[in-house]
């Protein structure tokens, strides 16, 4: 016998042996039962598939959860993001849109440089607008719900914090200058962005009232 026919015996048998348990289950329980097992593996195959699908699913949503409500470290961020460079690119892109929405939030609820708080407001509503769009299909329907909440709710606090913010800037900004003329100049900036901000009417109105009448009542003292 020659190599070539002894290799082409060889997967003959194993052929054989790979089809022999289903041909003496087919001779036990016949065409009815047969096809009963198959389906029973069929169900079985999707069950498995299913589970880890949604054991999978559930740890990136958390994931997704953790990296929107918490503020990481540069190198806690880049480790995830390597991670799932490797692994998923969607989800990689995913992950970097919501810690831009982190990171943006944090920085409009506390700048007191209204460029900085408007662009970052701004880089807010474009990335989530991002993610609706684009990326949806990659979380849960109840993650995506607070990724918008997160981003909807952060966004109506910034049009109370934009004034409240800039006019606290501009009082500290009073407090460190030595002469009375230029306390109340600054001090004046802030009024005229409280009562800005009360002119609009988006925010926080009794906020920015109450912010006010405590800006007024430092300026008296210099007046």
């Amino acid at each position: 016998m020659t190599k070539k026919e002894a290799k082409g015996l060889g997967i003959i048998v194993i052929i054989g042996l790979f089809i022999s348990p289903f041909v003496w289950l087919y001779e036990q329980i016949g065409d009815l039962g047969l096809g009963v097992c198959a389906a029973a593996l069929i169900g079985i195959l999707i069950y498995w598939f299913t589970y880890n699908k949604n054991k999978d699913q559930k740890k990136f949503d958390d994931l997704v959860l953790y990296v929107l409500l918490n503020s990481m470290q540069q190198d806690e961020a880049k480790k995830i993001n390597d991670i799932l460079l490797k692994n998923n690119l969607n989800r990689s892109a995913l992950i970097r849109n919501i810690q831009i929405i982190r990171d943006s939030i944090e920085i409009f609820l506390s700048s007191k440089k209204r460029d900085t708080a408007e662009s970052r407001a701004e880089l807010v509503a474009k990335t989530h607008q991002e993610i609706k769009e684009n990326q949806a299909s990659l979380v849960s329907n109840n993650i995506m719900e607070k990724i918008t909440d997160v981003c909807d709710d952060a966004l109506y606090e910034f049009k109370t914090t934009l004034f409240i913010n800039i006019a606290n800037g501009h009082v500290e900004k009073a407090s460190t200058l030595k002469t009375d003329k230029s306390k109340i100049k600054y001090l004046g900036f802030a009024i005229e962005v409280l009562e800005e901000g009360i002119r609009i009417g988006s925010g926080d109105i009794s906020a920015f009232k109450e912010a006010l009448i405590g800006v007024k009542e430092k300026q008296e003292k210099y007046i």
